[in-house]
């Protein structure tokens, strides 16, 4: 019988598998590991979502919001700002009825757009998330 904590590094050993972290731990000091994905796997996530939902791909949403699950309430900042990034520069159609229009007034003048229009509007960092990956799919089309 495995002691309890025998069961507590077993588990965290597979969160680090699922998180892409080296067997050994990571290799670079990162002060996060424990907290969730990664800033830059984040972006990946908020990328390949919207193109997936672009391609006509529905389930991404579901996906994304199943992979978030366990990191919005203590990562809101993180998430918000990976929003921030990958909606950098977007060039949204204007019949790009997915976005809500608070956010697109915010994307043409702030350095921040999502995370400032999630923080004013009250949103959830989840429906964020979302709304950015439909911002990325309808620039997309």
């Amino acid at each position: 019988m495995a002691t309890s904590r025998e069961r507590r590094a077993a588990k965290q050993r597979r969160r680090d598998q699922r998180r892409g972290v080296p067997e050994g731990g990571p290799t670079a000091p990162r002060a996060d590991v424990g907290r969730g994905l990664p800033a830059e796997t984040l972006r990946r996530l908020l990328r390949r979502a919207g193109t997936d939902l672009a391609a006509g791909r529905d389930e991404a949403l579901p996906e994304l919001r199943h992979l978030l699950a366990e990191h919005l309430a203590r990562r809101r900042a993180e998430i918000l700002a990976a929003c921030d990034d990958v909606a950098a520069g977007v060039e949204l159609p204007p019949d790009a009825e997915a976005v809500p229009p608070a956010l697109r007034a915010a994307l043409d003048g702030s350095g921040h757009p999502v995370s400032s229009w999630a923080d004013a509007a009250g949103v959830s960092t989840e429906d964020a998330a979302l709304v950015t990956v439909r911002l990325l799919a309808a620039a997309a089309r």
